[in-house]
């Protein structure tokens, strides 16, 4: 008895041990981000995409602006190219041909 609970214990053990963690690219996708594509500021937020209608302070105290320029809490400003992002965080990053 004691044998086929342990052998149950091990097969439960090496079931958790055969799933995969997330990859990278899946991470950044459910990361939120805002992102300048054809001269517009698109919010991306909880994976749903809208347009964004108004600047944003991130809590670095970054401000993302609707224009694409981003402003950081130094005062040092720079305007996002299409196709690049800015996530929650503060960092700026490229997005990939399916975003």
């Amino acid at each position: 008895m004691i044998a086929v609970a342990l052998s149950f214990g091990a097969f439960a053990q090496d079931t958790t041990l055969t799933q995969n963690p997330p990859t990278e690219q899946q991470q950044t996708q459910k990361k939120d981000m805002y992102v300048f594509k054809d001269g517009k500021m698109w919010e991306v937020k909880d994976g749903k995409t809208s347009e964004m209608a108004k600047d944003v302070t991130l809590a670095n105290g970054t401000v993302v602006k609707t224009t694409g320029e981003v402003v950081t809490k130094d005062g040092q400003s720079s305007a996002l190219k299409d196709g690049q992002y800015i996530d929650v965080d503060g960092n700026i990053g490229q997005t990939t041909s399916g975003q």
